[in-house]
């Protein structure tokens, strides 16, 4: 640990004694922080904070080591890390589509190490049996907000520590390079919340034209669709278009097959015993542009290969349906808050508040540095701008999402709390519930 890591500990434990006045209980924390790394702490920490402020706490230093022990695995005096927004089970949704984690870490990692396919290789077309309903992107669990930035972020790569949730109740973190093969290769740019957007458009598109995919010899298979640019553009929610935005759309789609990703899996104890050292990977394996005239106008139309890596996880189902309302999010921090609160608060029982403070927040979604972050109004104006896009939006089983920035007992930072509510149908003029198909 560095000196730099030995003062994070060291002002978080501070803080930590400030609310709990239980010293006695510094070893463990210490323990815990080393276990979880300081940002899960401290978002338990901020936990503390909303709880205390609102009243249902009387004993914080009981309540704060029951929430640790939550997290931490059996092993290190916990309870097998399932608290109850961080288990994985399959989620309650609409039309009974069922959703599915990997079982654990190990074989998660194993999952994603990427196939390669010779060109040589035969390969044979299929269509997935049961496939996915069409209002719904199954969205692949892996895929969190680690993996997007901001396009105010002009770095060409950096290291973050990503989060995996397993169907075991275990949340993994990693470091993962983004926009790198491997840590020693050239940087190549970092995908935006707008490639996520792009993302999970295609993936709609794919599911629509009734989930087809190539299985190679082997082992390897790469799911795959075509679409316009103008039908791309149209599912983003886009009203108008000309011909320069059509072509930056069309950009975006070709980064995904582009910008990559490193898991430092070997920087983990335990993967490095497992033989796991790492692998680099993109989100699309091919992207193939054709200028054609459809009906005697010009259009561009897009033949996109979903990576091998992303294709499995399709395949295997490790995936939770979302609205397709998400891909019409406009403000790049509102989608990236989508991505970290739905999973936490899917699993919360109903109208349950999920409480974090801003610095803390800002940390966790790895948001480039930008002077609003630095004072407290500020990132008080910024957050509620974005969760204005988001409130009254509804998860895969009909529940709303009600988010509000309010004070917490930390008079130097506000605090996102945000929970779902109960889906109230409209009534007709005449007052009699009305129902959706």
């Amino acid at each position: 640990m560095n000196l730099t890591e030995t003062s994070q500990f060291d002002e978080l434990i501070e803080r930590i004694l400030q609310l709990t006045k239980s010293p006695q209980s510094t070893p463990f924390y210490r323990k815990a922080i080393q276990a979880l790394g300081p940002g899960l702490v401290d978002s338990e920490l901020g936990e503390l904070r909303y709880r205390l402020h609102s009243g249902e706490v009387k004993d914080p230093a009981k309540y704060f080591t029951a929430l640790l022990k939550k997290r931490l695995p059996a092993e290190q005096g916990g309870r097998g890390g399932k608290r109850n927004d961080e288990i994985v089970t399959p989620a309650v949704r609409a039309e009974s589509q069922e959703s599915f984690f990997s079982p654990s870490a190990g074989e998660l990692f194993n999952e994603l190490k990427p196939i390669p396919v010779q060109e040589a290789d035969t390969s044979e077309e299929r269509s997935l049996q049961k496939g996915f309903s069409r209002n719904t992107i199954p969205w692949v669990t892996f895929i969190g907000p680690d993996f997007f930035t901001m396009s105010t972020n002009k770095a060409k790569s950096d290291r973050v520590m990503a989060k995996f949730r397993t169907l075991d109740g275990s949340l993994c973190v990693i470091p993962m390079v983004r926009g790198k093969h491997s840590p020693t290769a050239s940087e190549h740019g970092i995908l935006t919340a707008e490639h996520g957007r792009v993302l999970g458009a295609l993936e709609n598109i794919w599911v629509q034209q009734g989930c087809n995919y190539k299985e190679f010899a082997n082992g390897g298979v790469m799911c795959a669709c075509k679409v316009s640019i103008r039908e791309l553009a149209r599912l983003l929610g886009w009203k108008s278009f000309s011909g320069p935005s059509l072509n930056r759309l069309r950009d975006k789609v070709t980064d995904l097959k582009l910008l990559p990703y490193y898991l430092e899996l070997d920087a983990v104890e335990e993967f490095k015993r497992m033989g796991l050292k790492g692998y680099g990977f993109t989100l699309m394996g091919d992207v193939t542009v054709l200028d054609a005239k459809l009906q005697k106008k010009q259009e561009t139309i897009l033949k996109v290969m979903f990576s091998d890596t992303y294709s499995r996880q399709l395949l295997a189902r490790r995936v939770v349906s979302r609205p397709k309302e998400m891909l019409t999010i406009r403000s790049e921090l509102a989608f990236l808050l989508r991505l970290y609160l739905e999973p936490i608060l899917m699993k919360k029982p109903e109208g349950e508040d999920h409480a974090i403070e801003l610095n803390n927040l800002i940390e966790i979604l790895n948001l480039p540095q930008a002077g609003w972050h630095d004072y407290k109004s500020q990132r008080k104006r910024e957050f509620t701008k974005a969760i204005r896009e988001l409130n009254g939006m509804t998860t895969i089983d009909g529940r709303v999402f009600d988010l509000r920035v309010e004070q917490g007992l930390n008079p130097d930072d506000s605090m996102l709390v945000s929970r779902l509510t109960p889906c109230i149908a409209p009534r007709s003029p005449q007052g009699a519930l009305q129902t959706t198909n």
